[in-house]
């Protein structure tokens, strides 16, 4: 799905955003958000940059786990950003994870929750990423992955069947949930997602995986 197409998505998917999340979760996201922020936040960083931020859920943790840090949250989605402003999040910018408004290594940290999926060009965004991210410092990467045998049958089923079918009868979405099952089945398995970031310059350190390895959390530094 072309950039225009997936922001539109996002627009239109803003007012029921953050109550799918946590139906289709089991209300896990929150956990497994609050573990990014608590690694990213190990080296006490003085400014982060939360990437597709969304409706703010990581943007607004990281601010209040570090009140002394500067946090700033950037999405390409208006809508979802108007969400963000609902929460009392003032640092927000509405840009293109691809050409991000930033100078070179500005930034002690940056954060992305489920977000990566989406860039139409993931190596693109690695690199901007990379660029924009001090030497050493911390990169935090919350995403789906494809899971293991036996789990990827139920899996498929809930994504392409199940998600799309609630998100219709509940919000009349089913639409956007069946992009978003597709464009978590295309996401690279872990060894070849850490190829691409270690190809960017971004050294993976340590990566933890949670339920059943269908969301990975990965944490790198810029090397």
């Amino acid at each position: 799905m072309n950039p225009a197409k997936v922001r539109a998505l996002f627009n239109e998917l803003s007012p029921s955003y953050d109550r799918l999340n946590r139906l289709f979760s089991l209300g896990m996201d929150v956990g497994w958000r609050k573990q990014l922020v608590a690694a990213v936040g190990r080296k006490s960083p003085v400014k982060i940059l939360d990437l597709a931020c969304g409706s703010g859920d990581v943007t607004q943790m990281l601010q209040q786990a570090l009140p002394n840090a500067q946090i700033m949250g950037l999405d390409f989605s208006r809508s979802l950003l108007t969400q963000a402003k609902g929460r009392g999040l003032s640092r927000l910018t509405e840009a293109d994870a691809l050409k991000l408004p930033f100078a070179d290594e500005s930034f002690d940290a940056v954060t992305i929750a489920f977000g990566l999926r989406n860039f139409s060009d993931r190596t693109k965004g690695l690199k901007e990423i990379a660029r924009i991210l001090k030497k050493g410092a911390a990169f935090g990467l919350l995403e789906f992955s494809p899971p293991p045998m036996p789990w990827k049958i139920f899996w498929n089923l809930y994504l392409k069947k199940m998600m799309p079918l609630v998100a219709q009868l509940l919000a009349r979405q089913g639409d956007s949930f069946r992009y978003l099952a597709q464009s978590i089945a295309g996401f690279p398995a872990p060894s070849a997602l850490n190829h691409e970031l270690a190809s960017t310059g971004l050294k993976l350190l340590f990566s933890r995986s949670f339920s059943a390895r269908l969301v990975m959390l990965n944490i790198c530094i810029k090397s």
